[in-house]
């Protein structure tokens, strides 16, 4: 398996008061934490809870209406999409956001763009050096397709791939930006057990590999409890637990959220197992 080397350097990646109000509704309430560089970090939460209301958050999709959002020494706060992209955050989506009747070396390609330097008159003309800098991005596609498991797969139409296969290519697509910090929303959602296990290992691979961050959105608590370094836990907006996956998996606030009552989960019933237990399998 071929490892890409990062052109991004890894940076600690900060959400600092994060509040976002939808009229008078509030979605986060003052949601603080870091994701370290070089970790596994989970946004776990009941239904509701603000996950991805944080991670639009994080990623330019939504405007903060209160708090910070720093990757390093650059602030995000005010970025669009894909200026945040550009500065090195990567994301994949809870529904897949692919371009079906593309090949998918040309998803991966489009993922590219930003990293491309010759100009559009200079490609259009086929001048000698937009075709050797399109060249070199062929063969990063290569590369990354290589190390997600994809390479079989570039000369067909997204849309033609089974719904595993689409999520792999997501994944490549989301690394071929070179990022720094990964962004996961739900990336077992819907994939059988064996699927399950193989994104687990993909995971920590691009952890373990490449060195990049990873801060994913699960509500597999098998996965999440087997391979998060540190866990954030939301409910009603608002931060309630974080620490190491044991930690969390034993506070009361968070078996209160998940359970309906902290007593239950120390009852000997079985209604601790969502904390404790994976519904997919997909422990590696």
């Amino acid at each position: 398996m071929t490892t890409p080397p990062l052109t991004h350097q890894p940076r600690k990646l900060s959400a600092e008061g994060i509040t976002k109000t939808f009229g008078g509704v509030t979605a986060v309430s003052d949601v603080s934490f870091e994701v370290i560089p070089g970790t596994i970090h989970a946004l776990i939460g009941p239904n509701g809870a603000g996950k991805s209301t944080c991670f639009n958050v994080l990623t330019g999709v939504y405007r903060p209406t209160a708090g910070t959002v720093r990757l390093g020494d650059e602030m995000l706060t005010d970025c669009r999409p894909h200026e945040v992209a550009k500065l090195g955050v990567g994301r994949t989506f809870q529904n897949i956001a692919l371009a079906e009747r593309l090949s998918v070396r040309d998803n991966l390609m489009l993922a590219r763009h930003r990293l491309t330097r010759a100009g559009f008159v200079a490609t259009g003309l086929g001048l000698p050096g937009a075709r050797r800098e399109q060249r070199r991005h062929l063969e990063r596609v290569r590369e990354i397709a290589e190390f997600v498991g994809v390479t079989h797969l570039l000369s067909q139409p997204t849309g033609t791939l089974s719904y595993g296969d689409q999520k792999r290519v997501e994944l490549a697509r989301a690394l071929c930006i070179e990022p720094s910090v990964l962004l996961l929303d739900e990336p077992v959602a819907g994939l059988n057990a064996s699927e399950s296990r193989h994104m687990a290992r993909q995971i920590l691979d691009i952890r373990d590999q490449l060195g990049v961050s990873v801060l994913l959105v699960e509500h597999d608590m098998g996965l999440v409890m087997s391979i998060a370094d540190r866990v954030t836990v939301l409910d009603f907006g608002r931060l309630i637990a974080e620490g190491t996956p044991a930690h969390v998996q034993q506070d009361p606030a968070v078996l209160s959220a998940y359970l309906g009552t902290a007593a239950g989960a120390t009852s000997g019933d079985q209604s601790s197992a969502p904390l404790t237990s994976s519904t997919t399998g997909s422990t590696p």
